[in-house]
């Protein structure tokens, strides 16, 4: 596997880190990742190697506000955001058009090789948006969703005005821990007693603690980001835009049945009934028992990255 790292002009200037991790021969296919918030694209070098063995070509961009795309001094938000805030205003929209983009770029390089996109969690949101938006001029072979959900109903929506009046009153750019546990508090209650703050990632404590460990994870994201974040959550969800997906793109959803994200594994189930309604017929969606929200770094990785792998394989 060769690994390169660069930095790529986005559609309005912004300089995302870009990594790129190559097979030694002509790839088959290119897997396009959106992570997740508070991580970064490194993260998946593992599940790079697994893939680019079998000849799959990754791309992985550390995201606004997230990875070595942050600004770290924390001085200027600029075009590529500081750590935990993407930009002032409009993030979903910015990101999805990064991640066009980067789709765009990897169709003009590798020509005629089939893409498929990625998103786990916070990334899985931004591709349901992306394939809402975008499904139907772009050429997409297959979209992978992990660590995803549905509709959030009222809870969301009661979240929309509540967030922007913080924003408001603190500025975007500050952090609030009460934004944090409005938001994503209530995660690591399923778990106790609790080893640490983020036993709700992964059962492999190892896995927790090199999360812990990394000054890119963790971090608390910006009232700006929330208040996005809820805005972003309640219109993917809407029926007017899951009709815009194209009804022919091939879609897997994957997650654990202890990830409360997904509300133990409900909110996907719901996430892929109204993909269904919609007219989507070559989904597969899978649960992993007992996996938390990272499946991908779970004590059974090798078989969510296999069971991966393999539907890609099915689809190329």
């Amino acid at each position: 596997m060769k690994q390169n790292e660069k930095y790529f002009e986005s559609h309005d200037g912004a300089k995302l880190h870009l990594y790129t991790w190559s097979p030694n021969t002509q790839p088959k296919a290119v897997l396009h990742i959106a992570h997740g918030m508070a991580e970064h694209a490194l993260r998946y070098k593992v599940l790079a190697e697994k893939l680019t063995a079998a000849g799959i070509e990754v791309w992985a961009a550390d995201q606004r506000g997230h990875g070595k795309t942050a600004d770290l001094s924390k001085n200027d938000a600029g075009k590529g955001g500081i750590l935990g805030h993407c930009a002032d205003s409009d993030t979903f929209a910015l990101i999805v058009q990064d991640i066009r983009a980067l789709v765009t770029e990897i169709q003009k390089t590798r020509k005629n090789i089939p893409v498929f996109v990625f998103g786990h969690s916070w990334g899985s949101f931004l591709t349901q948006k992306f394939i809402e938006d975008h499904s139907q001029s772009l050429d997409i072979r297959g979209c992978i969703l992990s660590g995803t959900r549905g509709s959030g109903g009222l809870q969301v929506l009661a979240g929309i005005p509540f967030m922007t009046k913080l924003a408001f009153f603190l500025g975007a750019r500050k952090t609030s821990v009460l934004a944090k546990n409005i938001a994503d508090g209530s995660y690591n209650k399923p778990f106790k007693p609790n080893r640490t703050e983020f036993d709700w990632l992964s059962r492999d404590e190892k896995e927790v603690d090199k999360y812990i460990q990394d000054p890119f994870c963790g971090f608390l994201c910006s009232v700006g980001f929330y208040r996005d974040l809820a805005k972003g959550l309640f219109s993917i969800h809407r029926k007017k835009n899951i009709a815009k997906i194209k009804q022919t793109l091939p879609l897997y959803i994957f997650c654990g049945s202890a990830d409360p994200v997904g509300e133990m594994g409900k909110s996907p189930a719901a996430l892929v009934q109204a993909y269904r309604r919609h007219g989507i017929q070559d989904l597969e969606f899978v649960v992993y028992p007992d996996a938390r929200h990272e499946t991908l770094n779970e004590t059974n990785r090798q078989e969510v990255m296999a069971n991966l792998l393999a539907w890609m394989q099915k689809h190329i």
